[in-house]
C-alpha cells in the first residue's frame, strides 16, 4: 500500500516503519522500498573531498517572503509537515527545470543532549534539520518519484543558539507556538500568516551550499532527490529546539501513554561513488583559508633552508 501525505511519500501501512522502536527502526527499513538502494540519503558532507563547481552560484528562489504561502502544520507522528501553496519556486544551476515548493518539515533530536539533523558536515551533527520539498515542473509526489530529479530539496542546519537575530528569533518562537496545538499524532490546525518561510531562513548565505544526487530519507527511500544542504546553520532561540521535544507526541490523542516525538532522523548512509559538489562561494571561501597558512609555511621553509646555507 503506499499513500501520500503534503510533502511526503510513505511505502507500506504507517505503522510498518519507526525511528526509535527496534522492531520498526531504520535497521529494519532495507525491506521498505528502496531503502537499501546505492543513492541513499543522508551523508556525511566531507568538505576537503567535495568537488568544487564553478557553475553552482546563487539558489534562485522565488515567492518565499510570502506570509500567505504557509498554509497548515500537522503532527504526522514522525515529524511536523507545513503544507504550502502554489506560488514557491526553486531553479539555478545544476538544477533541470523549475521545482515548485510544496511543504516543509523538520528533524531533531532530544534537546541539548541529543542532536538531531540528519545530514552531517565533517562528522558535525546539529540540533535540527529543515527540510523544503519541491517537484520538479509541479508534479505530484507520485509521479516526481518516479524521476532521478523529480524531487529538490533544501537542506537547513538549524542550531540553538544565544546569537539569534531578533527577526529570526521572533519568526521561530511564532512558528514554535503552533506546536503545541498539534501535540498529538494527526492534529493539524491552519496556520497564521505572521511570518514567511524566508523569515525562518534568517539570514542564511544561499551561495554557500553542497549538492548531491541522493533519496528521501523516509520509506520508501526513493531515490530522486536533488539534495541542497547549506553549509551555514539558521540559528535559533535554544527554547525553540526544546519545544520540538518536549510539546510534541508520536501517539494519537486516545493512545496512553503518550510517547514523545524525538530522535525523528535516519543515520547516514553510505556515500558509496557519488560525487557531492561545493558551491563557488564555497571554493571561494576555501582559496582563503587553505592557501594562505600553505605559502606561509613554504616562506618559512625556505628562510630555514637559506639561513642553514648562511653560515
Amino acid at each position: 500500500m503506499v499513500f501520500w501525505l503534503p510533502g511526503r511519500c510513505y511505502a507500506s501501512s504507517d505503522g510498518s516503519w519507526c525511528y526509535t522502536e527496534p522492531h520498526c527502526g531504520p535497521k529494519t527499513w532495507i525491506s521498505l522500498g528502496h531503502c537499501n538502494g546505492k543513492r541513499q540519503s543522508p551523508i556525511n558532507i566531507i568538505q576537503r573531498e567535495a568537488s568544487h563547481n564553478p557553475s553552482l552560484g546563487p539558489v534562485d528562489i522565488v515567492g518565499y517572503d510570502s506570509r500567505k504561502k504557509l498554509l497548515e502544520i500537522r503532527n504526522t507522528g514522525k515529524t511536523v509537515d507545513i503544507s504550502l501553496e502554489d506560488g514557491l519556486y526553486l531553479a539555478g544551476f545544476g538544477l533541470p527545470a523549475r521545482y515548485t515548493a510544496k511543504s516543509f518539515h523538520l528533524h531533531w533530536g532530544d534537546g541539548a543532549s541529543q542532536p538531531g539533523s540528519e545530514h552531517q558536515i565533517d562528522g558535525k551533527q546539529y540540533s535540527m534539520e529543515l527540510h523544503i520539498v519541491h517537484t520538479k515542473n509541479n508534479m505530484n509526489m507520485a509521479d516526481a518519484v518516479k524521476d532521478p530529479k523529480g524531487i529538490a530539496v533544501l537542506a537547513f542546519f538549524i542550531e540553538g543558539s544565544e546569537k539569534v537575530k531578533s527577526k529570526t528569533a521572533e519568526a521561530w518562537e511564532l512558528f514554535a507556538k503552533n506546536l503545541k496545538k498539534v501535540s498529538k499524532k494527526g492534529e493539524s490546525v491552519r496556520l497564521e500568516s505572521s511570518f514567511s518561510l524566508l523569515d525562518l531562513m534568517g539570514s542564511t548565505n544561499l551561495t554557500r551550499y553542497y549538492r548531491y544526487p541522493g533519496s528521501l530519507t523516509t520509506p520508501g527511500c526513493d531515490e530522486a532527490v536533488v539534495w541542497t544542504v547549506f553549509a551555514d546553520p539558521i540559528l535559533v532561540p535554544p527554547k525553540v529546539v526544546k519545544k520540538f521535544t518536549s510539546e510534541l507526541s508520536s501517539t494519537k490523542p486516545s493512545k496512553e501513554p503518550q510517547l514523545p516525538l524525538i530522535n525523528n532522523f535516519r543515520p547516514l548512509q553510505k556515500i558509496r561513488d557519488r560525487k557531492v559538489e561545493a558551491s563557488d562561494a564555497l571554493k571561494s571561501s576555501a582559496a582563503c583559508f587553505v592557501f594562505p597558512p600553505t605559502l606561509f609555511i613554504l616562506f618559512l621553509s625556505i628562510a630555514t633552508f637559506l639561513q642553514f646555507f648562511s653560515v
